[in-house]
């Protein structure tokens, strides 16, 4: 499992947005984004991120205490220990008070010629 130094996430809301701060779960410990930038009304933009600096099991976007929230698209900026950085884009979901989205990828594989 890699060391996760830190992560930028970049949310499209769709049609239905959400008024609370956005939250992640990170190896089951919920927290508040930090560096936040932009909103989560309809078809507002937000950029917010956090440093981890710790081994990651397990990492998802959570959903508003009431409501639905939809999303357009995610694109998650990941800087790991020992590899290059790396992104990767997620299609649209809606999420509620019992959802959560998955947004942890392990690093792509490095590549060689044979």
């Amino acid at each position: 499992m890699p060391r996760l130094n830190k992560f930028r996430v970049r949310i499209e809301t769709g049609d239905k947005g959400m008024e609370e701060p956005v939250r992640f779960c990170f190896n089951s410990h919920r927290l508040p984004l930090e560096d936040v930038s932009g909103g989560t009304k309809t078809g507002e933009v937000l950029e917010g991120g956090y440093e981890v600096n710790s081994v990651t099991h397990s990492m998802t976007l959570v959903g508003p205490d009431k409501g639905e929230w939809s999303l357009k698209k995610v694109t998650v900026d990941f800087e790991c220990e020992n590899t290059p950085p790396y992104s990767v884009e997620f299609p649209a979901v809606e999420l509620d008070e019992t959802s959560e989205m998955d947004i942890w990828q392990d690093p792509p594989l490095p590549t060689f010629d044979v």
